[in-house]
Formats: structure tokens, sequence, C-alpha cells
């Protein structure tokens, strides 16, 4: 209820019912005789006396987890973990991680959700999400963010529109026409703040696929801003010019992100595997290339 800011997502969160939660605060402030909630106004307010409670129960969680983990291993987490994903991640190195995740977790239930960068954010901040992988540039006061890898970027183009010979400016790449993904996309944010003080003036697709960008570049219909180690083989094909430019090529630090004093001891788990398999530069990760 106090992390995820109402009953409902408690009780959602919980797979139980409202009432039952209600039912089972009222036992708890009758048991100690005291108020938790301020319920005199339509909705319901914790009290300083029930943050105390809350916060030592938060405590007292983390510690058996770490105990538990210290004694039986990681196989004593359950339940459900619903994790946001973003498209080049699970384009990359998600198989990785969903395979460790079996192993370290077995009683775990992962649910991966794919979508954009922007979509996933609001899901996390209204509890819809337990954890996300996503751009740092989109970590706020409410989350925690733990940092995974860096994902690097280059604006690329067919050899009719990208001459490897000519250095580009980002006034130069912004009159070009620019095949991009729409304000929800993390991506986005990335080239924008790349062309900066210059705005995008030509703008011939939104499409929200990076292969749907990839392929219409190579065609020839106008450049992008595409992760570079994902689809450097196009390059080496001479399919796709990286451009050169007279600004570094953008990037990202990818992190991986959950609300702030939630229970945390699985999610900083969780963080320290995700970070040993990030990797953009694999394909559907490792396993394809054995």
């Amino acid at each position: 209820m106090v992390e995820l800011g109402g009953f409902a997502k408690a009780a959602d969160k919980l797979n139980t019912t409202q009432s039952a939660i209600t039912k089972r605060i009222k036992e708890l402030e009758a048991d100690f005789d005291v108020q938790i909630f301020d319920r005199s106004s339509k909705k319901a307010v914790i009290t300083q006396k029930g943050r105390e409670i809350f916060e030592m129960a938060d405590d007292l969680l983390s510690l058996r987890d770490v105990m538990l983990i210290r004694l039986k291993g990681h196989h004593t987490f359950s339940g459900t973990l619903r994790l946001g994903i973003t498209e080049i991640t699970a384009m990359t190195w998600l198989p990785d991680l969903m395979r460790q995740m079996k192993i370290f977790f077995p009683q775990l239930k992962v649910v991966p959700i794919i979508g954009m960068a922007a979509e996933l954010h609001k899901n996390l901040l209204e509890a819809r999400l337990d954890m996300a992988f996503l751009h740092g540039d989109l970590r706020g006061p409410l989350l925690q963010a733990e940092p995974l890898g860096v994902l690097k970027f280059a604006w690329m183009g067919s050899p009719e529109l990208i001459s490897s010979d000519k250095v580009y400016t980002p006034e130069e790449i912004s009159r070009m026409f620019l095949i991009r993904q729409d304000q929800e996309s993390g991506l986005n944010a990335v080239y924008d703040e790349w062309l900066k003080p210059h705005r995008a003036e030509q703008n011939l697709f939104t499409i929200n696929s990076l292969l749907a960008m990839a392929g219409l570049t190579v065609a020839g219909f106008g450049v992008s801003c595409l992760p570079l180690d994902y689809f450097y083989g196009l390059v080496q094909q001479r399919k796709l010019i990286v451009a050169q430019t007279t600004k570094p090529m953008p990037q990202s630090q990818y992190c991986s992100m959950y609300m702030k004093n939630m229970n945390s001891v699985l999610y900083q788990e969780v963080a320290d595997l995700a970070r040993e398999h990030c990797n953009f530069a694999v394909p559907y990760g490792s396993a394809v290339m054995n």
C-alpha cells in the first residue's frame, strides 16, 4: 500500500482482494492499539506512527531475505517479477539473462514485458512493473538506478546518402531525411539531445521498430541513429555507412531501475545478474553464437 500508492494496487500485486488487505491492516491496528492510516479523508494517508512501522518492517524483510540467501541460496525467492524490457535488450542479451535467472531463481516467475522506454518508465512509477532496464536519463528521485552498460549509437545511411570521406556536423545531419522512433522511445531522446541546438527538419518515417528502421536505412529512404554494435554487420557488408561527425557519437547508460524503499534485495540480485550479461553486440544472446 505505502510503496504502490493504493490498496487496489497492493491487492493486485499480492494477488488478493482489497477487502482482505484492509482487514489485515485493521487487525494489525487493533493488536497494537495504533493507527496506521488516517481515513478521515477520501484517500487513506499513512500516519507518522504508520511510517515508522513500515520502515522497521521493510528493514526486517530485507534482513530476512539476506539471511535466506546466505543460508539457502537464491532459490528462496518466489512469486512473480514483472520486468520491463526495451527492444534492443530483447534483441540481444535478454535470452542470456532469462536462462541464468531460471538457474538462480527457479521458484521465481519472470514475466518480461517489452515496450517503449517512456511507457515502461510510466508503468514502473505506477507499480505495473516491478523492475525495468532503461536509459539512464529516465532515472528520477523515486527510482533506484543500478548501472548496467553503455549502449553506443551511430548515424548511419546507405552508401548513396552517406559518404565515408565526409565529416558531418549535427546541423547537416538535422537537414537530412531522418528515420526515427516517436517520443515514447528512449532512442528518440538520445538523438534529439545529440542534435542540439539543431532540430530535425525533415522526418521521412516514424517507426517504433529498430529492425524496420535499419531496413529502410539500408534501402536508402533516409538516415538513422542506430545501436552501433548490433548493426555493425551491415556496416562490414557496406550496406550501411557510419557517418563521421564533428561531435562524438551519442551513447546511453543503461540501468536497472526499481522504486526506492522497496524490499530491494531481489532487485539488487537481478541487477547484478543483468550487469554480468549486458551485451548489446550479440544478437539474441550467446546461445545463438555457440
